[in-house]
Order: structure tokens, then sequence, then C-alpha cells
């Protein structure tokens, strides 16, 4: 009987395993400029022919191999990166397996040149994984692999290599990714002869920011620093303001490794709820450092995936961090400039409970929020604060102005609230000596039957009439130019045909109160009393999320005083 399993040759055998490892020139690109970062470089350059799939040549400035190590680096499983099967358990290093060299001259024509001591090198060349030549050469410290012809022993696998424009562009993110993870070396990428990165060290992650993404985008980003437990969690998000519906930059990295994580991803875009419009995602740059033994690395033949112990933990981490970002003063534009400074914690004129003598504005509002989280005052203290065409509150502060739009300000308001009692017995409404009767169309009137339960707990109290009628029995009364007709018209028409803002993904209790608080806010051109622009001010510094309104504008624009003195040709 003729045998079915057989033993594949070593070259067969090599081949298919690259496949794991080298799936186009930019997998070469990331596999050798993660040996260079291993190696200790301070330096890393990339040189590319025809997209790479001509030559791919990375050279740093690492500790280098001596004549021993350099050849036995070709075999696989090979590595100086791991030892004994206790150490997976605190991987640092990007690399670690001993396959990427193997493997990569496997199905190309390799050339490699190290040297631990400046003039005492090693050159090895290697055609489809078989060593052709060894020899001495003189050449600095360090390390430079020539890969050439990539896939000339399987042609059916270069036959899916894409244009060498879109392989050029593989291997620049590639690069820009590990230069992200690590600003202090250098990275120079050329492409036939045209440079394409040049990156010097940067002292701060900032800097290479700016460098790789340009000022404008770095300006758009916000400086994120946490820590939850065991994870902390630094790095940079986008302001809610600037965030757009195209394309977004989203890169994570887990002690310095860069991964894709859908759930991390999510957690961040979750800590963007009711700051951005449906269908907006910001950028976001996150680092998390977790404990040795808290994260697997060994889970995906390219280490593109981790595996984490407490994976609720860490989602936790990223989205309180992101939605503390989001509750600076920092989150809001500043007029003419950076941002002001972080604000001076004085919880004394912006304290958590208003007064039991309410205001016209707020009658029946109690405190905002469910005290879960510390107020959050603007930057220095309102000396002045007073309305602008019926529209903009002026607060002058110790560091320059800060102007709200009392709109957007009341929508963060109400909106707070509104959940804060759904998580309660709700707030009762007021009740009408005369019931409403609104005829409604067929979708508005099936959308009150569904929603009828939820609007009660806010304060309307709405009743099926027959023939698509409702009754209204019972309001709330947010403000004295409340129209609760109008106002409830709105919302179920909102509701029934969809908008932006009450995107279905959302909960019925979510899209209900963006509703709500949308239109039920005081409007632009409102005059208000002295008493709500103070009640207003303090009632939107102790929410959440005071710097942002729910379809992603921003409540607050800062002037700083050292702008003013700008404009007007002073020196501060």
């Amino acid at each position: 009987m003729a045998r079915r399993i057989r033993i594949l040759p070593e070259t067969l055998a090599n081949q298919i395993a690259a496949g794991e490892v080298v799936e186009r020139p930019a997998s070469v690109v990331k596999e050798l400029v993660e040996n260079a970062l291993d190696a200790g470089a301070t330096r890393v350059e990339v040189a590319l022919r025809n997209g790479g799939k001509t030559e791919i040549r990375v050279s740093d400035d690492g500790w280098g191999m001596g004549r021993e190590d350099a050849l036995l680096s070709l075999d696989r499983h090979a590595t100086s990166k791991l030892a004994s099967a206790s150490e997976l358990d605190r991987i640092r290093t990007l690399g670690f397996r001993g396959e990427a060299l193997p493997s990569i001259a496997s199905v190309s024509r390799l050339g490699l040149e190290t040297a631990e001591r400046e003039g005492d090198g090693t050159r090895v060349t290697v055609h489809g994984g078989r060593i052709n030549q060894v020899e001495s050469c003189a050449r600095r410290r360090g390390t430079t692999v020539t890969v050439r012809s990539l896939f000339f022993n399987i042609p059916a696998r270069a036959k899916f290599l894409k244009s060498a424009a879109a392989e050029t562009r593989a291997a620049v993110e590639v690069v820009t990714t590990l230069a992200l993870a690590h600003p202090g070396i250098a990275f120079h990428v050329g492409s036939n002869e045209t440079e394409l990165i040049h990156l010097a060290a940067a002292p701060r992650l900032g800097d290479r920011v700016a460098a790789l993404w340009g000022g404008a985008a770095a300006g758009e980003m916000l400086p994120v620093a946490h820590r939850g437990g065991d994870v902390a969690v630094s790095g940079f998000v986008q302001r809610p303001s600037s965030a757009t519906p195209g394309g977004r930059r989203a890169h994570l990295f887990v002690n310095g490794r860069a991964v894709a994580d859908r759930f991390l991803t999510r957690a961040a875009d979750r800590a963007y709820r009711t700051t951005v419009a449906a269908g907006i995602r910001p950028s976001h740059l996150l680092y998390l450092e977790v404990p040795d033994g808290a994260v697997d690395v060994n889970v995906h033949p390219a280490k593109s995936e981790v595996r984490f112990r407490d994976r609720r933990a860490v989602e936790a981490a990223v989205h309180d961090a992101v939605r503390a970002a989001l509750a600076t003063p920092e989150s809001t534009p500043a007029l003419g400039g950076n941002p002001l400074a972080g604000p001076e914690r004085t919880p004394a004129p912006y304290a958590t409970q208003i007064p039991a003598a309410q205001t016209s504005l707020f009658v029946t509002a109690g405190p905002v929020g469910d005290g879960s989280h510390e107020p959050s005052p603007p930057p220095g203290v309102p000396d002045a604060m007073w309305q602008v065409h019926d529209t903009y509150i002026f607060a002058e502060t110790r560091g320059g102005l800060i102007i709200v739009d009392q709109h957007s300000a009341h929508e963060r308001v109400l909106y707070e609230q509104i959940m804060a009692d759904f998580g309660g017995p709700g707030r009762p409404g007021q009740r009408l000596l005369f019931p409403l009767t609104l005829r409604l169309a067929p979708a508005e009137y099936s959308v009150a039957e569904q929603v009828s339960g939820v609007l009660r707990r806010v304060g309307f109290e709405v009743e099926p009439f027959g023939q698509q009628a409702v009754i209204v029995h019972a309001v709330p009364d947010p403000h004295p130019g409340f129209d609760p007709e109008r106002c409830l018209r709105e919302v179920l028409a909102e509701l029934a045909h969809g908008s932006p803002l009450v995107d279905p993904v959302r909960t019925q209790h979510e899209r209900v109160a963006l509703s709500l608080a949308c239109k039920g806010a005081i409007k632009a051109g409102q005059r208000l009393s002295e008493e709500e622009i103070s009640e207003l001010f303090d009632r939107l510094f102790a929410t959440e999320l005071p710097y942002h309104d729910i379809h992603g504008r921003p409540t607050v624009v800062q002037l700083s005083l050292g702008e003013l003195h700008r404009r007007f040709g002073r020196h501060a």
C-alpha cells in the first residue's frame, strides 16, 4: 500500500513557513527593522527598489554580530532574545521566534553584513535558503540586510504582489508605525533614490507626531495620561471638534509593540459617545503598559495581535483614559494658538451642589451627574460674565477669556441630567390643567407608543388617544422659554425618521435623551438673566464632559491673555 504521509523537503518546509512571516515586502521591512531596534540601534535606514520587490536594504548601527552568530542567525528558531519557556511571560523584545531571517532567506537572495567592532565584519550570501558564500569584510559596527528578488523561487506568490507604489506605501506605513513606537530612534526611508521619510531622534512623542503628521494634525491631538489598576495608558487622542468622517489614524501599542485590537479600538471610540456625531471616528495614538504576565504576545505569527489575561480591565482603562482627556479644558479649541494650560482645580466656586433656591433657568433640575466624577472647572476663576448677542456667554478668567455657546452648554447639561434620571426613579413632569391633544403621522404615533415609558421618566406623560392622536397630561419644565408641544413633536419626528444625532446603534434611552436635550435646550437669541447665566455656567462645569456638546461641537472656546496681547502688539 502506498504511503500517504511524507516528510516535506527542508526547502519546501521553509518556504511554507515563510508564508506565515513574509506576505509582502512590507513584512520583510517590519521584521528587519524590528531586529534592528532589538539590537539597540539608534538609527535605522531603509532603501527600497520597485516597492521592495526588486530590493530591500535595511541598515542599522546596533550591536552587530560576530561570524558565528551571523551564521547561526540564519537557522530556524535561532534567537538571542529568548532562552527558556519561563521568559515567554516577560517578553519585551519585538522579535523572539527566530524565524524572520531564515524565512526571508528561503524566498529571496539575501545578503547579510554585520560587525560587532569597527572594521571587523562578516558577509554572508544566501540564495533560496542555501548559504552560498561566507567572507570577512570591513564595515562599521551594526548590521545591513539586503533582500533581492523577493519570491523569485515562488512565482505564484510573486504574482499576488501589488504595484510598486502600493507596496511602497505599505512599507512606509510599517516604518511610520515603528517610528511612533520608538520616537527616540532616527529613521530614514528611501525609494528609488527618492527620500520618503527623514526623522531625527525626537526627545518627545509630540515632536515625532508633528514630524510625521504635520504641525496642524499634531495640534488637533490631546495628551492622554491615565492609570487604571495595573494598566497605564498614555499618548494622544483627537479633539472631537477636529474629527471628520474621513479616514483616521488609529495606532495602539502594548508594552512598546504595535498591535491591532478591534476591542480596544472600540473602547476608545465608545469614550467619544455624545462628543461626536454618529459615524465620526476620531484618531488616536495610545500606548498601554501592562505588567509582565498580563499579556501574551505569542498568539500570532506576525506578532500583530496579543491576548490579555483581563481584557475587560484593559478595555476599561482605555475607555477611561480617553474619557478623562476629553473632560479637560485642553479638549476645547483655543483661538489663535495652542490651548490654555490646565485649570486650577479650585472646587469652591464650582461646587457640584446647587443652592436650594433654584433660579428660573432650571426650575425642576437638581444636581447634574451621578457624583462619580470630579467637577471640571474652566481655566481660572470667572471674575465677570456677560451675554453677547443673546447667544454666547463671555467669562473673564485670570488666564484670559472663555466663550460659552449657551445652546450647546445647555444641551450638555440636559443630556447628562436626563441620563441620570433614567438611572433613578425619574423626574415627575408638571401636570397640565388642560391636556394637549396631538395628531401625529403614523410613524410618529408608533414611536410615541414605543417610547411612552421612557418619556414618562423625563416628565412627558403621553397616552394614546386613537386615530393617530395622543393626549399629553404632563410635561417637563426645564426653562421658561420651553415649548413642550413643539419639543415633543420634534423628538417624535426625529426618532421616527432618523437623524445623525439619534443613530439607531444607540440605545433607546440614549436616543431619547439626545433628542430631548437638543430640542429642549435654550436657543441662540434667548435672553438670560444674570442669575441664569451664572447657573448655566455652574451646571455646565459640574457635568462629566463640559467642553463638548452632544453633536461633536465645542461648548467652550478659549482665548488666552497672551493671544490678546499678541494681537494688539503688546508684550506679555
